[in-house]
């Protein structure tokens, strides 16, 4: 019976644990790429945002929106986060949507010859060029997220790590049955123990990494540093709305300019001093 019953159960383990391993790993990958694909792009909309023209008066609305998608994708990356919590905001439910329609408000006030205050002389028209970044950006922005986020959703129940328990204690008294003999004829006792010492670090082993890839943020083989260049953005655009800012209020002031680095060494500053 063991040369039927055991070979069944151990190639049902291996075939189990061999998938498991591979698709959570093959998650990881995923949700990294997913994560490097957005930061590229909200990147590229932080360079055309900053390109607007100072008669663009949502300029600082626009940016706020990215530095609110900044934070919620570094909440979203967290160690631990629950999935229960992602299926409520869903995928589509950010702050994209605000920026794209500030986007669209920007765009038809543009072909109305109407300025973003409501003034009729004050034409807040963008160069089609800006325009149509910004749309491409947003919208490989929305195709990435809903990846990402259902990669993020798509774990193994825990009934998958229930059946894999089992057979690997099935194979362990199928161990010890076999073992359980008056004559051994290849095998003493000491050698039997150092057998079962490898079957149970082997099971061991495989727990221990399917327990760390379930968490992508989680473990030896976390992505989270991946996360660390949102902050990076996060810092830059709040760089730059403290610049502008201050350049509204000096205008306002009728206080010449006195802003003498750029926005890239505040960056640099904020972010490393």
């Amino acid at each position: 019976m063991n040369g039927i019953v055991v070979p069944a159960i151990a190639l049902l383990f291996a075939t189990l644990v061999s998938n498991t391993i591979n698709t959570l790993r093959q998650r990881q990958l995923d949700i990294r790429t997913a994560l490097n694909m957005e930061a590229c792009e909200m990147r590229t909309l932080q360079s055309v945002v900053d390109s607007f023209p100072k008669r663009i008066t949502v300029q600082s609305n626009l940016r706020e929106y990215l530095i609110q998608y900044a934070s919620r994708l570094i909440a979203e990356s967290k160690p631990g986060v629950k999935i229960i919590d992602l299926e409520f905001s869903g995928s589509i439910d950010s702050e994209l949507n605000g920026f794209l329609g500030k986007l669209n408000e920007i765009n038809i006030l543009s072909f109305s010859g109407t300025s973003t205050n409501g003034a009729s002389g004050d034409v807040a028209a963008l160069p089609p060029s800006l325009l149509s970044e910004c749309y491409a950006a947003i919208t490989r922005l929305n195709a990435e997220r809903p990846s990402r986020i259902s990669a993020l959703q798509s774990t193994f129940p825990r009934l998958h790590y229930v059946i894999l328990s089992l057979l690997a204690a099935s194979l362990c008294v199928a161990f010890l049955m076999e073992s359980d003999q008056a004559i051994q004829i290849f095998l003493n006792a000491v050698q039997l123990r150092i057998l079962w010492s490898m079957l149970i670090g082997t099971f061991s082993s495989l727990a221990v990494v399917s327990y760390d890839l379930e968490d992508p943020f989680r473990g030896s083989y976390q992505i989270s540093s991946t996360v660390d260049q949102f902050h990076t953005i996060r810092d830059a655009l709040r760089a730059s709305a403290t610049i502008d800012a201050r350049k509204r209020e000096e205008e306002a002031a009728g206080v010449p300019s006195s802003t003498t680095c750029s926005t890239d060494d505040y960056d640099a500053d904020s972010t490393f001093g």
